[in-house]
C-alpha cells in the first residue's frame, strides 16, 4: 500500500506520548502500515502535542468529548488509538465509533493483564499487591471500563522489582513493542473474535 492508502488513525494522549513515539517509529521503519491523521489531547501542555507538531501532524486540544467526537468523525478515520489518554470515554463518544461486531473502533493499551487490575495505575496495583507477574493488554473499547475484547497480552516478571518505577520501566518497554505490532494486524481488519473464559478475544486470521 502507498501512503495515501494506509489506514487513517487518530491518537489520543494526555501525557508525554511514549507510545506515540513507538507508533511513529514503527511507521517510519515500515513495520506498521498506518497514517497518523491527527493527535488530540485534553491537555494543551502535554508533551505529545509538541512532538506531533514538530512532525507536521495536525493537533487538537479539546476537553469536551462531544465536540471531539464530532470532529474526529468528520476526519473519516479507520481507528482511534488511545495512548495514555487519561479521561474515561463517555458512552456517546464510544458510540460514535461503534462497530457492528460489538465494540468501538477504538484501541487502548492497558498496564495490566486484564481482567486483573482494571482502571488506573495497573503497574502500581500489581506492585502493591506483591504480584510476581505484571503485564500489558491491548484491547478494543466497549461501554465498560477496560472490558472490551482483548487483542493481545504479554506478561513480565516483577518479583525482583524494588519500586513501582522499575515495574513501569519494564512495562513501557513491552508496550512500545506490543502496541505497534498489534495495531498492524488490527488495522488490516483481518481478524476474528472468539470467547475464552467468558471474555471475547480477538485474533488475526
Amino acid at each position: 500500500m502507498g501512503l495515501n492508502s494506509a489506514p487513517q488513525i487518530a491518537i489520543l494522549a494526555s501525557g508525554r506520548g511514549s507510545n506515540f513515539d513507538a507508533i511513529v517509529k514503527a511507521i517510519g521503519e515500515g513495520t506498521l502500515n498506518a497514517r497518523i491523521s491527527l493527535v488530540a489531547s485534553d491537555r494543551e501542555e502535554a508533551p505529545v502535542i509538541a512532538k506531533a507538531q514538530s512532525l507536521g501532524i495536525q493537533t487538537v486540544i479539546e476537553k469536551n468529548q462531544e465536540r471531539l467526537a464530532e470532529f474526529l468523525v468528520g476526519q473519516k478515520l479507520d481507528y482511534v488509538v488511545l495512548a495514555g489518554y487519561m479521561r474515561i470515554l463517555k458512552e456517546n463518544f464510544i458510540q460514535s465509533f461503534w462497530d457492528d461486531r460489538g465494540f468501538a473502533r477504538i484501541v487502548n493499551i492497558h498496564p495490566s493483564l486484564l481482567p486483573q487490575f482494571p482502571g488506573r495505575d495497573g503497574y502500581r496495583q500489581a506492585f502493591e499487591a506483591k504480584e510476581t507477574l505484571a503485564g500489558v493488554t491491548v484491547h478494543f473499547v466497549d461501554l465498560g471500563v477496560d472490558t472490551g475484547p482483548i487483542c493481545a497480552q504479554q506478561e513480565f516478571g516483577i518479583g525482583d522489582c524494588k519500586s513501582v518505577e522499575e515495574v513501569e520501566a519494564r512495562g513501557l518497554a513491552i508496550e512500545h513493542e506490543l502496541y505497534p505490532k498489534t495495531l498492524n494486524w488490527i488495522l488490516k481488519n483481518d481478524f476474528e473474535i472468539k470467547t475464552r473464559e467468558g471474555r471475547p478475544h480477538v485474533q488475526p486470521h
